[in-house]
C-alpha cells in the first residue's frame, strides 16, 4: 500500500487470473470480490484450514502461497460480498497470493525483509523440517474445557505448514511480537519510517460497521486485518488481534495513545478468555504508572 501498487478497491482479478482463482456465484448470480473485502473477512469465503480440511492439507508441502490455493478453489460463497463478515483463514491465504502476484516474489521472501527491518531475530515462516530453538511442547485438555491436561500432536505432525503462513503458520516471540507492535504505533504517528502513518490508518479502519462481529462477543469492528475495539474507555484506542491453534493461544493489543503494547502467549490452546483477562488487567496496571 505504500508503494501504490495494489488498489483496495479493484476485483480480485485485476491481480489474479481466473485460471489461478475462478470467478464466483452466489445464488446463481455473478458476483465481485474486492481486495478490500478479502482484507476484512467480508468477501463471503469459508473459515478454511480446520480439522474438516486435513484430507486437503495432509503432508501436502507448498513452496509458496500461491499452491496452497487450489485445493479450496470449489468452495461454494457462504454470503454475498460486502454484506456479512465470516473469519477466514481461507481468505488470508488469497492475501498471501495477492502479494506474491503483485511483487512477483514469494511471500516467505517477502515477509522475512519485515522481520529483518524490524530486528525481529526469533520470527520465522514455519517449515516442517526446520528445528526452533526453545520451542516448547504443546498441550491442550482432554475434553476441549476441562479434564486432564494432554499433550498436543504438534501441527507439523499433521499437516506441513510450509506455505501457509498469511493464515498464521508464523512463529514467534513476545518480544519480537512488541517490537512489531511498537513499529506499528509509530507508523501511526508518523516518527519513524516502517510504514507511512496513511498506511497504517487505512489498515486501522474499520470494514464492517452495522455487521454482527460475535468474536469477541461483538465489541469490536474489523478492519483489515486488524480488530478495532468500538468503546475502548478508559483507553482512547485500542487495536488488536488473537490466535488460537493446536496447543498455542495468543492475544495481542495497542495501545497508541499510551505508546503501549500488551503481548500474551501460551503453550495451550483454548484460553482466549483467560489470556484476553490478562491483558487488559496488565494494561491498566501500566497507564496507572505511565
Amino acid at each position: 500500500m505504500d508503494r501504490h501498487l495494489i488498489d483496495l478497491n479493484a476485483e480480485i482479478h485485476k491481480y489474479l487470473s481466473k485460471d489461478f482463482y475462478p470467478f464466483k456465484t452466489f445464488n446463481g448470480s455473478a458476483v465481485n470480490i474486492t481486495v478490500r473485502q478479502m482484507m476484512s473477512h467480508t468477501a463471503g469465503l469459508y473459515r478454511g484450514v480446520t480439522v474438516e480440511d486435513f484430507d486437503k492439507l495432509l503432508l501436502r508441502r507448498a513452496d509458496n502461497v500461491s499452491h496452497t490455493i487450489p485445493p479450496f478453489n470449489d468452495e461454494p460463497l457462504i454470503f454475498k460480498p460486502g454484506t456479512n463478515w465470516s473469519y477466514s483463514n481461507y481468505g488470508y491465504q488469497m492475501v498471501g497470493a495477492l502479494i506474491e502476484s503483485i511483487l512477483h516474489n514469494t511471500y516467505e521472501n517477502e515477509i522475512q525483509k519485515m522481520f529483518t527491518q524490524l530486528n525481529m531475530k526469533s520470527t520465522f515462516s514455519e517449515r516442517r523440517e526446520a528445528i526452533y530453538k526453545h520451542r516448547p511442547q504443546y498441550y491442550h485438555l482432554s475434553d476441549g474445557t476441562s479434564g486432564t491436561l494432554v499433550k498436543c500432536d504438534m501441527i507439523d505432525d499433521l499437516i506441513s505448514y510450509s506455505g501457509y503462513w498469511p493464515a498464521g503458520g508464523l512463529i514467534s516471540s513476545a518480544e519480537d511480537i512488541l517490537k512489531f507492535g511498537n513499529a506499528m504505533i509509530s507508523s501511526y504517528k508518523g516518527t519513524n519510517g516502517f510504514l507511512s502513518e496513511r498506511t497504517v490508518q487505512e489498515l486501522w479502519s474499520p470494514e464492517t460497521r452495522g455487521m454482527s462481529i460475535p468474536y469477541p462477543l461483538n465489541t469490536s469492528e474489523y478492519a483489515k486485518g486488524w480488530m478495532i475495539v468500538k468503546d475502548p474507555s478508559p483507553f482512547k484506542q485500542v487495536i488488536w488481534h488473537a490466535g488460537d491453534i493446536t496447543g498455542v493461544s495468543t492475544t495481542f493489543k495497542l495501545y497508541p495513545a499510551e505508546n503501549m503494547v500488551a503481548v500474551a502467549y501460551v503453550n495451550m490452546g483454548g484460553l482466549f478468555d483467560e489470556l484476553e483477562e490478562f491483558t487488559i488487567k496488565v494494561a491498566n496496571m501500566f497507564k496507572d504508572i505511565l
